[in-house]
């Protein structure tokens, strides 16, 4: 969301954050009433039930929604069956290291996925695209991220063998809050600074808004959208 002085303001809604520890705060709470098992299937539930809310208030998911809550529900089952929180939060561990494994990989094979990712956040012009300043940052935002599960997972590793079960969950929970929050500082930090080092690049809360406000993925498409307005500026005026 674009606030009116033309910078970029929060996109979450309030009550956002409060609503994604509802999974936690019951995973905490039957756990310790009903034991594991009946934990791992009630956070699941809360998890999708959150993910369907937001899809019923018109919140974006993003694409990969289907994907990661089909992997909720996977973990949720094979945690209720094995009833092992070796298993259950091992899964969850695993996950991040292949995460950022893919992550790191794609910089080190020159196609980092930050790319394929930024089109879907703000419009990515076409010349913007071409730069070379460009490709290094998204190697730059790509290995951020890809940092910042793999130290989310080593962090996880260190805590399960020292934590209770409620220990583990909570506290990895509230730790991960300033840990996400340095990496999308690191990560907004990296594109506002450097994407505006290229030349004929409008400002980046706007190519956020354009984006927001329906502007074509393509880079190509975009750009030519851009440009025949610029050259015709009643077009699409009622």
């Amino acid at each position: 969301m674009i606030r009116a002085d033309g910078h970029p303001g929060s996109a979450v809604p309030n009550g956002l954050s409060l609503q994604s520890a509802a999974p936690v705060l019951l995973f905490l709470a039957v756990n310790r009433v009903a034991g594991l098992r009946w934990a791992v299937a009630i956070a699941t539930v809360g998890s999708i039930a959150l993910a369907l809310d937001r899809r019923r208030k018109g919140l974006p998911l993003g694409r990969l929604m289907p994907l990661v809550t089909g992997a909720v529900i996977a973990r949720g089952a094979i945690g209720v069956i094995t009833g092992s929180e070796t298993v259950y939060f091992g899964l969850g561990i695993a996950t991040k290291y292949l995460v950022a494994a893919v992550l790191l990989g794609s910089v080190a094979a020159g196609a980092p996925l930050a790319k394929r990712v930024l089109p879907l956040l703000m419009r990515v012009p076409q010349e913007m695209a071409a730069h070379r300043v460009f490709h290094t940052t998204m190697g730059m935002v790509t290995a951020i991220a890809g940092l910042y599960y793999t130290v989310s997972a080593s962090f996880d590793i260190w805590l399960f063998r020292r934590s209770s079960v409620e220990g583990y969950v909570l506290v990895r929970f509230l730790a991960n809050w300033p840990l996400s929050a340095a990496a999308l500082v690191g990560i907004m930090a990296a594109l506002q600074i450097r994407l505006q080092k290229i030349p004929g690049v409008p400002p980046f809360a706007l190519l956020i808004e354009e984006r927001l406000n329906g502007a074509p993925l393509d880079p190509e498409s975009s750009s030519t959208t851009s440009t025949r307005n610029n050259q015709n500026p009643g077009a699409g005026a009622t």
